[in-house]
Order: C-alpha cells, then sequence, then structure tokens
C-alpha cells in the first residue's frame, strides 16, 4: 500500500464513524474515484473487508478485522484545529525539536495551515510567561522557563482527561464485545444485596477494572497470581464471587478463583494492606512493593509537577498492579492490553505519565517493562489525575493552634454547613508557607490572625463557627465560585466565539429573518447542517428565550451542532420578541460532546444578567473585540 492508503485506514480508525467518499477525498486532496480504487487496494491487500462500504453512508472502518490484524499503533489525527493546536504544543514539550515537514505529513495539512496554526499557538502561549516557540528553517521549538513549560503540560493534560476517566460512558466505550453499563446493572444490585457501599470517587475506576478483566477472561487470558491471599471470609470476596458467577451465566466466560480474589482486594481499597505482605523477592533481591510505588509517584512529581504522592486509593491501586506484574515476570507470562491502542491514540499525555512511572520502576528492578504494563498504569494514572484535579469542591485548609479544644467540633460544623462546597484537606497548628504550597488550597480558615505573601483567601473565624463565621466563609466561596467561573469562561468559552459569527448594526424587523441571518454562515461554515435553523425556531414555539433585559438566547431543541460555537448579532434597533424588546442575540450551537459548556456559559451569564452597566455596555459594542474586551472586564 501507498501512504496515502494507510492513512486512510487511520482516519477511519480514528473516527470510527461513517464517512463519504467525498468527505475523505477532500482530506486527502484527490478524488473520489482515486479514495474507491485507495479502499478497494486496501481490502485486497489484507484480503478481508478491513473498510466496509454503503452506498448511503459511505465508508467505515470494520474493527472486528481490525483487531485481528498485525497493524502497527500510530498516532491519532487531529481533526479540528483545536486538536492540531494541542498535539503541535505535544510534540514540543516531548521533543526538542520539531519538524515542520513531518508534522504536515502527521496531520495532513500544508505548510500554509501550519503557518497559521503557529500564529494562533503563539497568541495560546501568551499566558504562559516567557513560552516561546523559536523556527529555525523547517523546525520548531519551545523555549522557556521548565516551571512554565509544566504548567502548559498539566493544563494540556487537564483537557485530556476531563470527564473521560471519571465517566461512566467513557469507560464504556473502551469494551466493544459487552455491554458494561449492564454489568454495571447487576454489580449495582449485589452491592444493594450486600447493603455494601463503595465510595464515589473509586466507582468509575472500579468498573474499568471490572471490563478488563471480563474482556481478558472473554479471550482465555487468566489471572494466576495472588492466589494465596486470606480473603475468602471477607464480604468484598463473596461480592465479587457472586458477580463473576452471575456474569458466568451471560457471557462467555470462565473465572478463577485468583480473579474474584484480585477483585475483592481492588474493593477494600487501602485496607487490602492488611492481606497482602509488603515485601516481594525479584531476582534474589528483596523490594518493598510499596516503596516501589512511592519512588515511582515521587519520579512523576519530580518530573512534571503532579503530585500523586497523598492519592491513596492510588497507591493501593499501583501496589496491587506491580506486585501482579512482578509475580507474572516471576513465571514468564505476558499480559496483553487492549487498550494499549486507544490509551496511547487518546490520552498522549497521560501515556507519559505512565511512561515516566514505568522508567522508575524499571531502574529500581534492574528489568524492562514492556508497553502493555505502561498501559496499564496510564489507566491508573489518568483516572487519579482526573479525580485530584477535576473535583468541584474547594480545597480547605483549616489552622488551629494545639491547645484548642473545638478543633473537631469546629471542623464538623465547616462540613457539614458547606459540605457541597467545600473538603478540608489538613487541620494544621502552624502556618508553613512551603507545606501550605504543596497543599494548594483554594482557602484557608484560621482562629488566629494571619497574614501571608501567598494568593490564597485567608477567613478569620471564631473556635464556635457562629453565623458571623459562616456568612464570611460563604462570602469567601461566592467569590471563589465568581473567579472560578470567569477563569472557565476565558478558558472554554471566548473561542467560540467567532469572527465569522459576530453581526453588529444588524437589520431585522423579526426574530425569524435575525435568527436566518445568523444561522446561514454557520451552516455555510459546516457548523451546523440545514435542519438547524429550523430546530431553533422549534424550540422557541415551546417556550421564548427573549429575556426583559433586552437580549435573548435561542438555542437548538437538542446539541446537534457540528462545531460548537456561540453567534451574536447586535441589531440596529429593538424587535420585538415574543413578549420583550430585544438588541442582543446570543445564539448558542453546541454540541453533545460539549455540553458542560452550557453550564459555564449560563454560570457567566448570570453575573452579567445582573449588572445592568455591563449588559448595556455589551449592547454598545461596535465589534467583536470592544465585545469580548467588555466580558473580560471585572
Amino acid at each position: 500500500m501507498n501512504k496515502r492508503q494507510e492513512r486512510i485506514i487511520k482516519l477511519l480508525e480514528d473516527s470510527g464513524l461513517w464517512m463519504t467518499g467525498k468527505e475523505i477525498s477532500k482530506i486527502m486532496n484527490v478524488s473520489d474515484r482515486t479514495i474507491r480504487s485507495d479502499i478497494d487496494t486496501i481490502n485486497r491487500y489484507y484480503e478481508k473487508s478491513l473498510i466496509e462500504s454503503s452506498l448511503r453512508n459511505g465508508y467505515r472502518i470494520n474493527r472486528e478485522v481490525l483487531s485481528s490484524l498485525p497493524l502497527q499503533i500510530t498516532p491519532m489525527i487531529p481533526q479540528t484545529p483545536d486538536q492540531r493546536y494541542s498535539f503541535v504544543l505535544q510534540e514540543l514539550l516531548r521533543n526538542k525539536e520539531v519538524n515542520l515537514l513531518d508534522l504536515q505529513d502527521q496531520v495532513f495539512i500544508s505548510g500554509y495551515t501550519v503557518d497559521n496554526d503557529l500564529k494562533i499557538i503563539k497568541e495560546k502561549l501568551k499566558p504562559y510567561d516567557g513560552l516561546k516557540i523559536i523556527r529555525s528553517k523547517s523546525t520548531i521549538q519551545l523555549k522557556g522557563d521548565e516551571q512554565v513549560k509544566r504548567k502548559l503540560y498539566k493544563d494540556l493534560l487537564r483537557q485530556e482527561t476531563e470527564g473521560n476517566f471519571l465517566n461512566l460512558n467513557g469507560i464504556v466505550s473502551l469494551f466493544h464485545e459487552f455491554d458494561l453499563l449492564r454489568v454495571k446493572d447487576k454489580f449495582e444490585k449485589i452491592l444493594a444485596d450486600y447493603d455494601y457501599q463503595i465510595r464515589g470517587m473509586s466507582y468509575p475506576m472500579l468498573l474499568m477494572h471490572i471490563g478488563v478483566y471480563i474482556d481478558r477472561m472473554m479471550h482465555h487470558n487468566y489471572v494466576d497470581t495472588i492466589i494465596d491471599v486470606p480473603v475468602n471470609n471477607s464480604l468484598e470476596y463473596q461480592i465479587a464471587q457472586d458477580l463473576f458467577t452471575q456474569l458466568s451465566k451471560e457471557l462467555p466466560i470462565e473465572y478463577s478463583d485468583a480473579e474474584v480474589r484480585l477483585l475483592a482486594l481492588l474493593m477494600m481499597g487501602k485496607r487490602s494492606k492488611n492481606y497482602i505482605d509488603d515485601i516481594i523477592e525479584w531476582n534474589g533481591q528483596i523490594y518493598s512493593v510499596s516503596q516501589l510505588v512511592d519512588s515511582m509517584l515521587q519520579a512523576i512529581y519530580q518530573e512534571y509537577g503532579i503530585d500523586f504522592l497523598e492519592d491513596q486509593d492510588l497507591q493501593n491501586g499501583l501496589v496491587n498492579h506491580v506486585r501482579a506484574f512482578l509475580e507474572r515476570k516471576k513465571r514468564k507470562i505476558g499480559m496483553e492490553n487492549v487498550y494499549l491502542s486507544q490509551i496511547k491514540k487518546k490520552y498522549p499525555l497521560v501515556f507519559e505519565l505512565g511512561i515516566c512511572a514505568a522508567k522508575t520502576l524499571s531502574t529500581s528492578i534492574d528489568s524492562t517493562i514492556s508497553e502493555n504494563e505502561i498501559g496499564f498504569m496510564a489507566l491508573h494514572l489518568g483516572s487519579a489525575y482526573e479525580k485530584r484535579y477535576s473535583s468541584e469542591k474547594y480545597r480547605v485548609l483549616m489552622l488551629f493552634p494545639d491547645e484548642m479544644k473545638f478543633r473537631t467540633f469546629s471542623i464538623q460544623k465547616i462540613e457539614r454547613s458547606f459540605f457541597e462546597r467545600v473538603a478540608v484537606v489538613d487541620l494544621v497548628s502552624l502556618f508553613e508557607e512551603t507545606y501550605v504550597k504543596r497543599v494548594r488550597p483554594d482557602l484557608i480558615l484560621t482562629t488566629l490572625p494571619l497574614k501571608h505573601e501567598l494568593e490564597i483567601p485567608t477567613v478569620q473565624i471564631s473556635p464556635l463557627v457562629d453565623q458571623d463565621d459562616e456568612g464570611k466563609v460563604f462570602s469567601a466561596l461566592n467569590q471563589l465560585d465568581k473567579q472560578r467561573n470567569k477563569e472557565r469562561f476565558e478558558h472554554l468559552i471566548l473561542d467560540l466565539f467567532e469572527p465569522a459569527f459576530f453581526h453588529t448594526d444588524v437589520c431585522a424587523d423579526s426574530k425569524e429573518s435575525i435568527l436566518h441571518q445568523m444561522c446561514i454562515p454557520m451552516e455555510q461554515a459546516d457548523y451546523v447542517d440545514a435542519h438547524f435553523e429550523s430546530s431553533v425556531l422549534a424550540r422557541e414555539k415551546l417556550s421564548s428565550t427573549s429575556f426583559q433585559y433586552g437580549f435573548a438566547l435561542p438555542h437548538a431543541l437538542n446539541m446537534e451542532a457540528r462545531q460548537s460555537c456561540i453567534s451574536v448579532a447586535i441589531l440596529n434597533q429593538s424587535v420585538l420578541w415574543n413578549e420583550y424588546p430585544v438588541r442582543l442575540v446570543i445564539l448558542l450551537a453546541i454540541k453533545d460532546k460539549d455540553r458542560k459548556l452550557l453550564r459555564v456559559f449560563f454560570d457567566w451569564f448570570t453575573e452579567v444578567v445582573s449588572n445592568s452597566l455591563k449588559m448595556s455596555r455589551l449592547l454598545q459594542a461596535k465589534n467583536r473585540e470592544e465585545f469580548l474586551e467588555c466580558i473580560l472586564e471585572d
């Protein structure tokens, strides 16, 4: 096969959906006829229908055939400009320099597009003090302070993991041969029968492990380690045995006692330490498994500044995994990771964390570690990262002197009064700047006057936490909410206000005319389909989206945009929109994958509506720049 045909396979594999010949030909810059010929060549080359065809839908990769072929794992092709920007930044962070010709070849774009992308990427780097892209003929480099580079890395990592490792639908999509949602329902029923509770943040990772066990057993790969762990009399063992017994009646699996024991240990969390000896022998040397794991997490902290050292769930999971890994190596048993390709493609930065951990472990035990094992470590680390850095609750550090008698009472009252908004991460007797920086609290509560140089809100409260104190904490949390909403808005929403969809001095005599003028450019740019406008009008029939403050927020019945964007129209004179005269129209086009943006948008707009001065300034904006400048003002 030629290079273009290999690219077609990659493109369809990454898409996972039906694509028409016309869509593929545009990306490959060849004719429809050439694409038909290429696909015929691909299927003849492999002597199987690797690519399915349909007169109505076009072409789609056959995943069953794909999994049976010895295809090399390749990076995911960025499908959107934002994915390209992220891809380029990741390459710059991972490599000392990036060859621009190789970059064009990797993402199927022209040199002109690369130049335009680099201009936008340079703009995106402005918040990262001192980071610059240096170009030298056909290569580019990222120059700047290492600490600032780490901040960029963590921001990209946060974008990569957000909603994937703690999102059940994301986990379910990993498994193609059985329905993990049905397994989940069965598991939850068994848990209810035993009146057994699992902490919410641990649940997604536990389900992922159950899915891995089932998939492995369906392919006749069985765990034969940790069989001597005495957990038979535990409640977790009974639950795990019931689950596998019931599943074996519906799925083509046979389970061993080792699988039951392993799942029981995972359910136990930190209590599993009571059943497992921390010491293990490998190649004539004695190791502490927990110390091996600690050194792996220390390496990640030193290399990337990401602190997992206090994450007990992660440590327990990795201890169990490293122990099982060493037992397998003793017996020379390999363990295939059927998700390795997806992990490397979809979560390359998470995979980098796995590589860092594996390198440290490899050095400690003086033995090689396969990509399959790295992939499993990456699953643990991705879940832990999302849990650690995506929590909605504010982290609160409480400062009490040693002799304070009401410490427990005060903590309980704060947690009881603000349980939905805060998590008390630690209680200290003295303020130590180095430690506070490491804990990274969002708010400090202290019973004594406290001055410090850190930019962390600090509230003095009384030991008994009376109503005045609650009012102070409530006010501080509201300020944090306001700042968080602003940061989220700037990060997630501002880029959606595209210049092509920003209209000023619009002349119209009805809401239908306004919406038509706004929808046409979006449809021409292929951000929405031809039915979007009618869907918006259908939504208006259900309930008007105009408000008495002089604006309207129309949107479609469903989140059915092809690409998320926000269109703005500032009218030259008010138009009656149902019962209210309207001069500002903000049309939302959000795709289903970006549904979280709605909450961020409405959190922001709620504040705007309550600020009449800001509202009037938005209405007076003469162009997009003035409009966005007004948005960013406090």
